[in-house]
Formats: structure tokens, sequence, C-alpha cells
């Protein structure tokens, strides 16, 4: 080895030791001052600490007015005194009583959930609730029909074959499992219809679905199997009866049609010609029945008749019903397009454009089940500022006075932020545009009022349904809320209050300094989180988002320090350090040391394929990392020396140890020497590996 000697004092590796001595027994918390915003930045006012105006949020009882419409939406005659003088409570439970659930299935069930509610709830529902879903049920009229007479088709056929006859009507609709009881009660005893019936009711909803689609249908070909070979070996003419007479009553149960008895001892030809007669064959539904049933009538070949029924009159059904499907399915897609294409121009609605895609991905099923419930599942959301350097919070309205806030984080981690999440309703005053109406509030929505954005009951005054209408203008990945009550003035941000401002207008809130920044949105996930300071860091920097990627986990607090897991790595704030990136070995090798109870990252990870390197709490510490050597910690006098030298691309290379005690004094070793540090004369020796030994 050669040494170098060097007799200067270094007193600064003495106090980055005791340094990091101190840090074992507690973080430091210097408290940091507000910084001047750069060009172009916003700069984060105080956070609001208003409380809310509860009077604010009273939601006045429905009017007479309100209660008529109510009345005329659900089609159950005229408003008359006994409807009117009702509380707004017993007005709901009244709605749940004479509603149609044939027609208004949804509108019922909602109507005896918001009975269980508290008083607002019915008067909101009386002014909105109840026209929303009446329009729901409207909307999805077409999907039960065809659900229904799916339904119906498909136990017509299974109690054709399953020889349950004569057809009782009230049978088609039942709930599965009370069909399936059925099923089994008045099945042939000991067949094994009444066997497989037994046994799916003790099963479940997909149990009971099965069986009625598929199960009965194989069980009853077994059991007429079986039927028929008795019967021919006692009667071969009486069996080939019935079994003629067994092949009808399937053909006609594939239409679905009801099997009518005069047709058993008709020929073939005849048969064919009655069917020719069914209502059902003059529904266009049905056109390939029609022209195959047409077709066989035509013929004089018995052989095509005996074909026809047989098997004919089936192939012809399946036809129909993959048309009908096939032509159902594009309907319902197209409304889904409807629907995602109105969502992508507003800008407001992100996760139902998200679900919309989803769906027409999907098979039919999965397009029925959006139209049904899944686009009614996605229309809340929260709306986030745009203004660079003030990123991170959220409108937020308990009632009164509407803010923008990110919360208070206080000493907790993850938490949601309250009154800040909202429902997009189509727009009190223009269905064309929206309203958004708070989801924790009942028939309270964000509205203007003397240019001020305030969150207030529904009066259901034609003023307040215009004061609550925004129509949105996309720009790009942002937003912008147009008043319907003061064309031309849009939302904004301004000293966290919110008003309706104007580019040029003549109050103080429209001044042009970051008017473009503070009046765009960005409309994010419901139930946002308190935008803690390492959060708000995040928020506002774009290179340090770019580095961790995005949140995959809570949040946690511990004296003075925060931590998250990220895509990407970890990020740790303090107040001294500000939020910064570790990741990878370097970040294995620091939770090893003890994490933030040891020391906090002062910079954010520097990284490449062949080195990586974080420094820490200013204390003149790093950890290095190299693919050969791992990640070691170099810090004081001897990291300074070491720099000298070009640091891990100099002579000495990386380090390969962390440093640690000798007497008397530090040593750390590197890829190519050593260094050390004298407690006693401040001596830094540098020991270079001589070449060949």
């Amino acid at each position: 080895m050669r040494r170098t000697s060097i007799s200067r004092p270094w007193f600064r590796h003495g106090m980055a030791v005791a340094a990091v001595a101190a840090m074992f027994a507690g973080l430091p918390a210097a408290p940091a001052g507000a910084a001047e915003a750069p060009p172009g930045q916003g700069v984060p006012p105080a956070v609001p600490t208003a409380e809310p105006d509860i009077g604010a949020t009273t939601v006045p009882p429905a009017s007479q007015r309100d209660k008529v419409l109510a009345v005329e939406a659900i089609e159950v005659g005229e408003a008359t005194d006994d409807w009117l003088r009702l509380s707004d409570k017993n007005f709901v439970f009244k709605i749940y009583e004479k509603i149609s659930v044939d027609d208004y299935p949804r509108t019922k069930a909602e109507a005896s959930r918001i009975y269980g509610l508290a008083v607002a709830d019915a008067s909101a529902f009386i002014r909105t609730g109840v026209h929303e879903f009446v329009q729901r049920d409207h909307d999805e009229k077409i999907l039960r029909d065809n659900e229904r007479r799916d339904r119906i088709g498909v136990r017509m056929k299974a109690l054709e074959n399953a020889r349950i006859i004569p057809l009782d009507p009230v049978l088609l609709d039942l709930t599965d499992r009370n069909f399936v009881f059925q099923v089994a009660s008045r099945a042939k005893s000991g067949s094994r219809v009444q066997n497989g019936a037994m046994a799916a009711y003790k099963g479940d909803a997909a149990a009971w679905k099965t069986f009625i689609e598929v199960t009965v249908l194989e069980l009853a070909e077994q059991d007429i199997v079986e039927h028929l070979d008795r019967l021919r070996r006692e009667n071969a003419e009486k069996a080939a009866r019935e079994e003629r007479d067994i092949k009808r009553r399937t053909a006609v149960a594939e239409i679905p049609a009801t099997f009518q008895n005069i047709w058993l001892d008709a020929e073939d030809d005849v048969f064919i010609r009655e069917l020719l007669r069914l209502p059902e064959l003059a529904n266009p539904a049905n056109i390939e029945v029609k022209d195959a049933t047409e077709r066989a009538s035509r013929s004089t070949d018995r052989e095509v008749w005996k074909a026809f029924v047989e098997t004919g009159l089936k192939a012809a059904a399946g036809r129909d019903k993959a048309r009908r499907e096939a032509q159902e399915d594009q309907a319902n897609r197209d409304a889904v397009r409807q629907l995602k294409v109105r969502a992508e121009n507003s800008g407001l609605l992100p996760r139902l454009v998200t679900a919309a895609t989803t769906a027409l991905a999907g098979d039919r099923n999965a397009v029925i089940t959006f139209l049904r419930t899944g686009q009614y599942e996605v229309l809340t959301q929260s709306f986030g500022t745009y203004t660079p350097g003030v990123r991170g919070w959220h409108v937020q309205g308990g009632g009164g006075d509407a803010w923008i806030t990110p919360g208070n984080a206080g000493t907790d981690g993850t938490k949601p932020l309250a009154f800040a999440t909202w429902k997009v309703a189509p727009g009190l005053a223009d269905p064309l545009c929206y309203s958004l109406e708070s989801t924790e509030r009942a028939g309270n929505y964000l509205r203007q009022q003397d240019l001020r954005v305030k969150l207030h009951g529904n009066d259901g005054t034609d003023q307040f349904k215009k004061d609550a209408t925004w129509c949105p203008r996309r720009n790009g990945a942002t937003v912008l809320l147009e008043s319907k009550a003061q064309p031309g003035r849009i939302l904004r941000h301004i000293d966290a209050q919110l008003w309706i401002a104007q580019l040029g207008g003549g109050n103080w809130f429209d001044t042009d300094r970051l008017f473009h920044e503070d009046s765009n949105w960005r409309t994010v996930a419901p139930n946002p989180e308190v935008s803690t300071p390492l959060m708000l860091d995040w928020f506002n920097d774009d290179s340090l988002r770019a580095l961790a990627g995005n949140p995959k986990a809570a949040e946690f607090y511990d004296a003075g320090a925060r931590f998250r897991e990220f895509t990407n790595g970890r990020l740790y704030w303090s107040q001294q350090t500000g939020a910064k990136f570790i990741t990878g070995e370097i970040l294995t090798r620091y939770l090893g040391l003890g994490g933030h109870k040891w020391l906090m990252p002062s910079t954010n990870q520097v990284s490449g394929p062949t080195r990586a390197m974080v420094n820490f709490n200013g204390e003149n510490l790093a950890i290095y990392w190299s693919p050969s050597t791992g990640a070691k910690y170099v810090m004081g006098s001897i990291r300074d020396r070491w720099n000298s030298l070009g640091a891990e691309a100099g002579r000495l290379g990386f380090p390969t140890s962390d440093e640690f005690t000798i007497a008397p004094g530090r040593q750390s070793n590197f890829e190519h020497g050593y260094i050390t540090w004298n407690s006693a004369t401040y001596e830094i020796i540098v020991h270079l590996a001589v070449s060949g030994t």
C-alpha cells in the first residue's frame, strides 16, 4: 500500500459524528418559512378555518308544486289533497305505496330507502330524486322488457321439456329460487328433474340460474329417453306417438308459445300450418321462425315436415335469438357510446368515461350491467386545483361559503378530506349543463350568490336552479365551469375563496394574475385525502412526481417525520428537508440503519445503471451504491477528502464499507484503498492500493 499523509486538522468530521449521534435521540424540528413562489406559480394561501354555516344547508320542505310534479312523474293519478297535505316524509312513503313496482322498481326501492332517512332527504327526493329515479326506470324499461321476454322464454322451455303441464302463467314471473321450488313440487315424483330441482333449490343464485337455463333441459331429456325406452318395450306404437307429441311440444317451446292440445293428433303438415296462425309469428322478433315455417308448409315432402318439427324450428328460433341479441347489443353499445362521448366532452366525469370504455370492451352482459347500474356508480368526483404551487387543494363546502383547502394534516397520516366530494348531476336549470350536489349534505348544491360560491340547500326556486347550474368547457386535461346564472363568469379560486370571476371585470377577484391557472380545475377521484406536507410537495414538484410515481400505500407520521410508499420507491418528509425520494438497495440499507429514526434524506436519490447516491440531513453523509459494492455510507471529512479525489469516479472508486471506528478514529474502505481520520490529531490519511500488490 502507498500512504498519503495530510496534517491539516479537519474539525468538520468530528462535528458530523456528533450530529449523527444527536440524530438517534430525535429529529430536529426547525420550522420552515413560506418561500416566495417562482414566477408563474401561486403562493399557497392560509388554510381556511371558517366553520360551516349549518343553517345554510337546510333544505326547505317541498312546495305544493314540487309535490304535484312528483305525482305526475310516477303516473298514479292526480295530486289530490290526500297527497298535498302530507308531510314530506309521509309523502315519500305514499310514493312507495302507490307506485307500480313493475314500471318503477328502482323508484319504489329508493322511496323505501329515503323514508328511513332524515326529513331533509325526503324533501330532496321529492324535489329532484324522484325525477332522477323515474328517468332511470324509463331508460331501463327496454332492458327489463327484454330480460322478461328472455326469462319467460327460458322458463316456458324448461316447463315444457320437464313435462310440467298444463302451463301455469304464474310460474313465469316467480323469483329463480321459487321457480326451482315449483319445478321440484310439480315434476314427476322420483324423476331426474325433480331430484335435480331439489338439489338446486338448496344452492345459491348461480345454482338456480344454471338449473333453469341448462340443467333442467339435460335432466328432462334423460327422463324422456328413459320413459320412451320403457314405453317401447310395452307398446311401440304408443311410444312413437308420444315421442312425436314430445317433439312437437319442445318445438313450440322454442318460439316460445303455448301448446294447443288439439295439435296432438294432427298430421305434421297440418301442425305446421297451425303454427303459422300463432300471434307470436307476427312479431318481427320471430322472423326466422316464420320464414322457416312458411317454407315447410309449402313443401309436399313428409320428411321435410318431420325434419322441421324435430330440428328445423329449433334452429330457426336459435337464429332469431342470435339476431335479436346482436341488435339489442348494438343498440345498448350505441347508448354507452353516447354517454361516453358526453362525459368526455364535459371533462367532469372521467370515471364514467373509464367505466364506459371497460363496458364496451366486454360482452353484452357487461354493457347491460353498465347501463343498468354501472353508470350511476361513477357520478361522484372531486375537484382539485391546477395552479402550480397550490396543487393538492380541493373544492370543499360544508355549508355557506365554499373554499379550496388541502385539509389539516395535523399529526395524522392518510385521512379523508370531508365535504370535498360531489355528485355530478344533470343541471337543475339546463340538462345540457351540470349541477354539483354534496355527497354529505343531501339536497345541497354549489351555487353562486352575489358572485361568491356557496353550498346551500336547494329551495326549488328557478333562481336557485340557475345559480346551481354550471356549464363546463373542457380545456385539455382541465375544465372551466361557467355559471348559468352569470354567463361569461367562471369558477375561480383566489386567496382560498371561490368566486365566479371574469377576466378584466371590475372586482378584486377578477384580477388577471394567474387567472387562467386559478380558473382551471382538475377533475379527480372522489373522497380525496387531506394533502399532507409530503403530498403537497409531490403535487407541486413535477420532477419529484416523476421520480416517485403514484402513491400505493397509506402515509405514516412519526415524531415529525412522514413517509409513504410510491410505485417507484418511498418519499420521506420533515420540515427541515421537505419531501425526498429514496429507493432500491439504498432504501434497504437506510432502513437497516434505522430509517427516519436515524437520519432524514436531504436530497432525492440520483440513480443510474451503475451508481446511485442520496445525501442525508445536510450532515455531509451520503449512501452510495454500485452493482459490485452494494450500498454503503460515507460521511464527514473522510467524504470531503474522497470527494476531492473525484469521489467514486476517482482513484479510490466506490465505498466497500460503511465508516467504522478504529483506534484512534474512523475509517472507510473503498474499492482501491481506504481513508482514515485521526480523532486526536484530526489527520486525514489516504491509503491507495499499489498496482500489482
